[in-house]
């Protein structure tokens, strides 16, 4: 090999080897899907080496790639998407602000109007009475359940409640008077008197 003929070869493998160099210690765009002490704060998007991206933030879910090509219009789409989302969780926030306040207003009432409520009777058929029961108690033919409940006061009193909101005996089988609890949501909770008599048939 002649000396110019080496000296250019050197030439172009210096050249080649410098510009490996300056690829490999390259920098890139991620966007932090958390906050990185001395890189940013989550959602940044900033320029990280190759090697950290690669070895720490990608594996351990702290950033993520940015596309390649993201032009001057995709930013401006980028951004206006990033709006629309702003504005759709904003509208969803009001949204759910507004149930919640129609929810309490409505449970507010229902209780007003269950602190009208005496007392809800119950009349059912008895069995004949064991000389070893209590007195004035008797075992009725079937039992008395929130559903029943439930079914009275939309009947009688014009109020509507889900069984899941009474706290009471799964089943009462004995007349008597009991209590029944009833909570509603951002309402607070009242309690009910329960009356179970002996029909008169």
């Amino acid at each position: 090999m002649s000396l110019l003929t080496r000296s250019l070869f050197q030439s172009c493998s210096g050249t080649q080897v410098f510009c490996r160099g300056l690829k490999r210690k390259s920098k890139i765009s991620v966007t932090l899907l958390k906050a990185v002490p001395k890189l940013g704060a989550e959602g940044a998007t900033v320029q990280v080496s190759r090697a950290l991206m690669r070895h720490k933030l990608f594996p351990q879910r702290l950033a993520d790639y940015v596309p390649k090509y993201t032009g001057p219009l995709d930013r401006v789409k980028a951004v206006e998407e990033e709006q629309v989302a702003r504005a759709a969780v904003s509208n969803d926030s009001a949204d759910t602000q507004r149930k919640v306040h129609n929810l309490a207003l409505k449970n507010q009432e229902i209780i007003s109007q269950l602190l009208n409520v005496e007392s809800l009777v119950f009349e059912r058929n008895t069995m004949p009475k064991e000389s070893s029961s209590e007195e004035n108690v008797q075992t009725i033919y079937g039992s008395l359940t929130k559903a029943d409940v439930v079914k009275a006061l939309a009947e009688k009193h014009g109020i509507n409640v889900e069984k899941e909101a009474l706290n009471m005996d799964d089943k009462i089988k004995h007349t008597g008077e009991y209590t029944c609890t009833i909570k509603l949501i951002y309402a607070g909770q009242t309690s009910l008197k329960l009356r179970v008599v002996p029909s008169d048939s």
